[in-house]
C-alpha cells in the first residue's frame, strides 16, 4: 500500500513537470516597441499570443527623450525589441542589450522599407542584398517612416518573420496575424485615397516636416512646415517666409501636435483664415489592439479631412461671390 502510494505520487511529480516544462516551452516572448506607432503594428501581428509593450510614455518625444533606469531595466527583460533606429530614437542606440540576449530590428534598416530624402527628392528602397549597417548616414533619410501606409505593411511583415524566428511554437499565429493586417491596410487605402480626392489638392501646414511619408502615401499638399524638428526653434526667417504662405493660402489649415503647443502658431495665424487642428505622428489617442494601426492612418486622414471642410467656403458663398458682378 506504501509502495503504491509512492508510484501515485512519483507518478503525478512527473505530470507536474512534464507540464510545467511545456508551458515554459510555449511562452511567448516578451515584446518591446520603441514608440506607440510600432507597438500598435506588432500588436496586430502578437495578438492573441502576447500584449507588446512600448518604451516611450505618453506625452515624450522620441526626438529629445531621455531614458530612466527603469526604461533600461525594462530593456534588458525584453526578448524582442523594435525600434525605428538610430535617426529617430538616438538615445537607444547605445542603450540596446546585446544581440546574444535580445533580438532587436531598426524598422529604417529592414527589407522593403521606403527611405525617403530630408530634402524629398529622391525615395530608397531596401532589398535584401543591401548591407544595412552601412547604407546612409544620420540624417540622410526623413526617420518618420511609420507615417506610410506602405511602409506599415513592410514593417509588419519583418516583425512577423522576426517573432516566428524567435518563437517558433506560434509561428503560425503570427503568420495568420500578418495576413488580417495586410487585408486590414488594404482596406484603409481604399477608404482614405478616395476621401483625399475630394480634398482637390488643398495646400495644409504641419507642426514639424514629419508628414513627408503621409504626403507621398496619399498625395496631400502640404504647403509648409513651423519647424524642422520639434526641438529646433524656427528662425525669424522662416516665420516670415511661413506667413506669407499662409496668407497666399486662403482659407486652410494649421496642424499642431498633441506633445507640443508653440505659441508661434496663434500669432502666424493671428488675422488670416485659418483654422489650429491637431495631428498626431505618435497615436497616443489610440486604443492598443489588432487594428490599431489602420485606424491610427485612417484618423490621421479623417482630422485633415475634416479640418480643410470646415474652412473651405460653402458652394453658396462662392456663387453670391460672382453673382453680384453678373447683376451688377
Amino acid at each position: 500500500m506504501k509502495l503504491l502510494n509512492n508510484r501515485k505520487k512519483a507518478g503525478i511529480l512527473s505530470s507536474l513537470l512534464l507540464l510545467c516544462s511545456t508551458s515554459v516551452f510555449a511562452q511567448a516572448p516578451q515584446v518591446l516597441a520603441s514608440i506607440k506607432p510600432l507597438q500598435l503594428i506588432s500588436q496586430a501581428i502578437t495578438d492573441g499570443v502576447t500584449d507588446t509593450q512600448v518604451l516611450l510614455p505618453p506625452g515624450a518625444s522620441p526626438h529629445s527623450y531621455s531614458m530612466s533606469f527603469s526604461d533600461a531595466r525594462r530593456l534588458r527583460s525584453a526578448e524582442v525589441v523594435f525600434w525605428v533606429g538610430p535617426d529617430m530614437e538616438a538615445f537607444l542606440e547605445r542603450s540596446l542589450p546585446s544581440p546574444e540576449k535580445t533580438t532587436t530590428l531598426a524598422m529604417m534598416e529592414i527589407e522593403g522599407i521606403r527611405l525617403r530624402k530630408n530634402n524629398g527628392d529622391e525615395a530608397h528602397t531596401h532589398n535584401h542584398k543591401e548591407d544595412h549597417h552601412h547604407e546612409h548616414h544620420h540624417g540622410e533619410y526623413d526617420p518618420h517612416v511609420w507615417l506610410s501606409s506602405d511602409n506599415g505593411r513592410a514593417m509588419a511583415k519583418a516583425m512577423a518573420q522576426t517573432l516566428s524566428d524567435v518563437d517558433k511554437e506560434h509561428a503560425a499565429q503570427y503568420q495568420k496575424n500578418l495576413a488580417r493586417f495586410l487585408k486590414q491596410m488594404d482596406a484603409a487605402d481604399q477608404r482614405n485615397q478616395t476621401i483625399v480626392k475630394k480634398l482637390e489638392n488643398q495646400p495644409l501646414f504641419v507642426f514639424h516636416d514629419a508628414y513627408g511619408y503621409l504626403q507621398d502615401q496619399y498625395h496631400l499638399n502640404i504647403a509648409g512646415h513651423f519647424t524642422l524638428t520639434p526641438d529646433q526653434k524656427p528662425g525669424g526667417k522662416h516665420l516670415k517666409s511661413l506667413h506669407s504662405r499662409l496668407k497666399a493660402a486662403g482659407r486652410t489649415c494649421v496642424f499642431r501636435e498633441p506633445q507640443f503647443q508653440p505659441v508661434q502658431i496663434d500669432s502666424l495665424t493671428r488675422g488670416l483664415p485659418v483654422k489650429v487642428g491637431v495631428l498626431d505622428p505618435l497615436g497616443e489617442s489610440v486604443e492598443v489592439r489588432a487594428d490599431g494601426y489602420p485606424q491610427f492612418i485612417n484618423s490621421l486622414v479623417d482630422n485633415i479631412n475634416e479640418c480643410l471642410n470646415s474652412v473651405a467656403p460653402a458652394p453658396e458663398k462662392l456663387a453670391l461671390k460672382v453673382n453680384p458682378q453678373q447683376n451688377s
